[in-house]
């Protein structure tokens, strides 16, 4: 059987291997790339300040050593020589590497499993068990170690998984076949690094099947559309609604399906919704920087609002980075002192001050940024497919190396998920906006200081802000703590409210109150630090969203009125929601120009 089997498996590997071998060597030039010799250089000097700090405590180190071989022996005892299936060393809550019944029924994997586990927890307690290196050194060091040891699970080896391997023989090596070809394909697909499929990207088509709330185009320039949807109630609210989504991602988060479209359920609120969708840029808008997303961005779409309406003020939503866009462009007419066009600001996950960017900061020191601004303007643009990988690696075990394993070992078609489809349907950042967002906003933090960014001619003082504001964020966000959001949120001046939500960066926001799923904590006073504000704010059941409709309709006292006319003078229907720009796809390798 064994021999039947690996003959007739490598003659089929043999077949289908030898283009995904190419693709591969084509990629060589990424291993020696600047950003990569950048991040291998920092690596090497953030580990040497460690063992030097290190080599001054032997005796801590010496403990912790001797704590594990204690442990790990407790561990053979138990399982091997005694046979019991008691765990030593959990698993962290959460984590299903582990959870086929072999890892705790067979003896030789269970203590696969306990060694690793404690390897890794122990690895990870002596770099915090070490004393006088910088908070950030330290921090950088623990994520890159656990990415690493993450990478080294026995849960990722075909011989160390009861699982994988009881499918490999059942299977006569077809689940290894099909993984290889799924492999291929996603390499094609890649760019500095491999992308790994998260869900099966036939199942969905934009504007069929997700982002199918009805709409018109109403303006169109080089940086976005703007969609203004068909109401679907007799009367709308006499403040219309735009919604900056972030510039990093597509909009259609907003306007998945039906059941957990936040556009659609708006509508559905009597509001009148224009979303910006921006454009997906290549090398042709490696120029179009930060102020650019401000002026010709934000500030025309405001435009484009009222004028359409007729209404001199408006209500506006920023999302993520969508959200530090429009408190930009706030503070710009601030500065100008142009008459008030916004009449409230909601902010959903947004950082304002960038001096706890979460786990994302162990890019964010002056070698890294430096690399990447140099990559950046060689190629016009920051790759989309890039930056889907890095923040999936924020949560590599539940984002990255769980999918592997399905696809790539277990031969398993993804499931239908369009949550995953929007977050696989990448998109590009201009070499200009990325740059300035790296450098000026995570790096140096300019955005909270005086006369720290420059727009327009007018320097940007957030503290000028005096609309109403509405934020919330996610407990569980890695990509925005709330914690840091929170920080920002106080820069602002007008009264403000602050909500907190559960689960994370997309799940905390996209809370249909239909799926009665998550709650969220909200208090009446905000505190200086976010700690004593958690402390004294209430859990409620329920979504987010029917608080914020409350607020957003409460303050401003909004009158009921006829649905607003679509588009109009200087604004002709250009054509049917969700246009043109959403669909934009990626090269499918750098020399390629991007597609409508």
């Amino acid at each position: 059987m064994f021999q039947h089997f690996f003959s007739d498996y490598l003659v089929k590997i043999q077949e289908t291997n030898q283009k995904w071998w190419e693709d591969l060597e084509n990629q060589r030039e990424v291993f020696n790339s600047p950003l990569n010799k950048a991040m291998q250089e920092v690596n090497f000097e953030d580990t040497a300040k460690l063992f030097e700090r290190a080599a001054n405590k032997p005796a801590a180190l010496l403990n912790l050593q001797m704590e594990w071989w204690q442990k790990q022996l407790e561990i053979w005892q138990n399982v091997v020589l005694a046979g019991q299936k008691e765990q030593l060393v959990e698993a962290e809550h959460g984590d299903k590497r582990f959870s086929d019944d072999a890892w705790k029924d067979e003896a030789l994997y269970n203590f696969i499993m306990q060694s690793y586990l404690l390897f890794g927890k122990t690895y990870l307690d002596t770099i915090d068990s070490i004393d006088g290196v910088d908070e950030k050194v330290k921090e950088r060091i623990r994520f890159f170690s656990r990415q690493t040891i993450n990478a080294l699970s026995p849960s990722n080896f075909i011989a160390t998984n009861p699982e994988l391997l009881k499918l490999t023989l059942d299977s006569n090596g077809q689940n290894l076949i099909d993984g290889m070809e799924a492999l291929k394909e996603d390499v094609a697909s890649s760019a500095d690094i491999l992308k790994v499929r998260m869900t099966n990207n036939n199942a969905f088509r934009v504007g069929h099947n997700v982002a199918t709330t009805p709409g018109k185009v109403v303006f169109k320039n080089d940086l976005f559309e703007l969609i203004q949807y068909t109401p679907m109630t007799e009367q709308v609210h006499s403040t219309p609604l735009l919604i900056v989504p972030p510039f990093i991602n597509k909009y259609y988060i907003l306007d998945l399906r039906e059941k957990n479209s936040m556009v659609r359920w708006l509508l559905e609120q009597g509001h009148s919704v224009f979303m910006m969708s921006w454009r997906n840029p290549g090398p042709e808008q490696a120029e179009s920087g930060y102020e650019e997303y401000v002026l010709d961005g934000v500030a025309k779409a405001v435009t484009a609002v009222g004028d359409i309406t007729k209404q001199e003020q408006i209500n506006a939503v920023g999302y993520c980075i969508g959200g530090t866009l429009l408190a930009t462009t706030m503070a710009y007419f601030a500065a100008k002192r142009m008459k008030k066009r916004i009449k409230s600001a909601s902010f959903f996950t947004t950082l304002l001050d960038f001096a706890m960017p979460g786990e994302v900061g162990v890019y964010i020191n002056d070698p890294v940024i430096s690399a990447i601004e140099m990559q950046n303007s060689a190629r016009g643009y920051m790759d989309g497919r890039s930056l889907s990988v890095t923040f999936s690696m924020l949560r590599e075990n539940s984002l990255y190396w769980n999918y592997y394993v399905d696809n790539y070992l277990k031969g398993a078609s993804p499931v239908d998920f369009d949550l995953l489809y929007w977050n696989s349907d990448s998109t590009n950042v201009s070499a200009a906006c990325h740059n300035f967002l790296l450098r000026e906003l995570y790096l140096e933090n300019k955005l909270i200081e005086d006369k720290g960014v420059k727009v327009g001619g007018v320097w940007i003082d957030l503290s000028k802000i005096k609309v109403p504001s509405y934020f919330i964020s996610a407990r569980e966000d890695h990509i925005a703590l709330w914690e840091g959001t929170y920080r920002g949120a106080m820069n602002l001046g007008g009264e403000k409210v602050f909500v907190l939500g559960e689960s994370g960066h997309i799940a905390g926001i996209i809370n249909h109150p239909a799926k009665k799923k998550y709650g969220y904590w909200v208090s009446d006073k905000l505190e200086d630090e976010p700690g004593d504000w958690l402390e004294h704010a209430t859990r409620h059941d329920g979504s987010w969203w029917t608080h914020w409709n409350e607020w957003l309709i409460g303050f401003s006292e909004d009158e009921q009125v006829e649905p607003f006319p679509v588009g109009g003078e200087g604004y002709p229907v250009i054509g049917d929601a969700p246009g043109d720009y959403v669909k934009q796809v990626l090269p499918v390798k750098s020399e390629e120009k991007t597609e409508a």
